[in-house]
This record gives C-alpha cells, sequence and structure tokens, in this order.
C-alpha cells in the first residue's frame, strides 16, 4: 500500500500540482515547434546542397561538400550557442526559433550527405542522361527517387534532430526536457521526472516511425498499382 502511495504522491507533484501539467503541455509545444521548425530547414537546405554537391562542374561541387561538411561536423549544440550569442543575439529572436534553425543547419549537412549518396547511386543507374541534364530533371526526378530510396536514413535522422531539442535548455528554451528537470527538482523526484519525459521521447519515436512506415506502405502500393 506504502508503494501505491508513493506512485500516488510522485503522479501529483510532478504532473499535477503547482500548474505542472500546464508547464508540461506547453513544453512539448515548444519541442514540437522546434522539431518541425528544424526539419523544415533540414530538408530545404539540404536539398539545396545536395544539389550543389552533385553540380557537374567541379568548383562548384566542392564548394557544396565543404558546406556540408561544416554543417554535419560541427555539434549542433555549438551550432545553438553559436546562433543564441553570436549570429541572433542582438535581433531578440526567440530562442526556440533560434535553437530550430540551428539544429536543422546541423541535419541539413547530414540530409544532404544522404541525398547525395543515393543521388550519385542514381545517376550510375540511369547513365548520362542524368549527368548531362541534372539541372532539368534533379527535382522533378532524381530528388524525388533519392527520397524514396533514403527513407531508412532519413527517419533515423528526424528521430535524431528530435532527440537534439534537448539541448535547447541551454538556451534557456523551456522544452521538454529542461521543464522536467526543474519539476524533479523542484519536487526532488528526479528520478520520476526523467523517466516520464523518456517515455515521452519514446511516444514521439513511435509516432514518426509509424509516420515512415506509412510512407513505405504507400509507396510499395504504388509500385504494385504501377
Amino acid at each position: 500500500m506504502k508503494f501505491i502511495n508513493n506512485i500516488f504522491n510522485a503522479v501529483s507533484d510532478n504532473l499535477i500540482s503547482g500548474g505542472a501539467y500546464y508547464l508540461i503541455a506547453k513544453a512539448i509545444l515548444v519541442t514540437l515547434f522546434m522539431t518541425v521548425t528544424a526539419w523544415l530547414v533540414a530538408v530545404s537546405l539540404g536539398v539545396l546542397v545536395s544539389y550543389l554537391m552533385c553540380y557537374e562542374k567541379k568548383v562548384v561541387s566542392g564548394i557544396g561538400r565543404g558546406v556540408c561538411f561544416v554543417f554535419r561536423s560541427v555539434p549542433a549544440i555549438l551550432t545553438v550557442w553559436l546562433f543564441y550569442y553570436c549570429l541572433f543575439g542582438r535581433m531578440s529572436l526567440p530562442g526556440m526559433i533560434t535553437g530550430g534553425l540551428a539544429i536543422g543547419m546541423w541535419g541539413a549537412g547530414h540530409f544532404a550527405e544522404v541525398l547525395a549518396r543515393s543521388v550519385k547511386k542514381e545517376q550510375t543507374r540511369i547513365g548520362e542522361r542524368i549527368s548531362s541534364k541534372l539541372e532539368r530533371v534533379y527535382f522533378t526526378t532524381v530528388i524525388p527517387q533519392a527520397l524514396e530510396d533514403s527513407l531508412f536514413d532519413i527517419k533515423r535522422l528526424m528521430v535524431h534532430m528530435l532527440q537534439w531539442t534537448a539541448v535547447a535548455g541551454y538556451i534557456g528554451v523551456n522544452d521538454l526536457t529542461e521543464v522536467m528537470r526543474g519539476i524533479g527538482h523542484r519536487t526532488m523526484y528526479p528520478f520520476f521526472s526523467i523517466f516520464f519525459a523518456a517515455i515521452l521521447y519514446m511516444i514521439a519515436t513511435l509516432v514518426i516511425e509509424g509516420i515512415f512506415k506509412l510512407i513505405q506502405k504507400g509507396l510499395e502500393s504504388g509500385r504494385e498499382e504501377d
């Protein structure tokens, strides 16, 4: 009975009392906003960088590879600090936007690398028709096929970017990790707060994996119809 009471007290103190449920709900929205922002930046910028990496002229492709290397080599936390304290410090840009942009830039490097690798395989499979007319067919033919071929790697990258949002607390953003850490410190139940946050991140990961499974099934059914 005492064990059950302890669990009840932990749930009440960490998830209900002091408006904790409101703080947690708000933190989930902040984390979701940063994650979606990071994904949008990673996809849009990653496609552009991959285009430069696959360009026929060596100077342009070299610039693309260099940009990709910088983006994916610098740890996301350093990019977050650089954006928040240096680049956007005087613009009073909200931390969750800054964090989303910085994590998105880190993701763009990895996204561009994944796409460029798949594009090169596609070029080899199709032949010179892609190489000589890359500008015309890159975004309409090559990229859709590259995205389809790289779904697993893209899914894994999206999950990693979700996890990287946990560093936003370093720039004062009340994301899920930061709020749960504060609640655990207040209630003296750090294990419960950490465990609950981990459960929420696992649920989010399952949602992402479910979405990609649906995408994969849709692509497979489309092939069968063709």
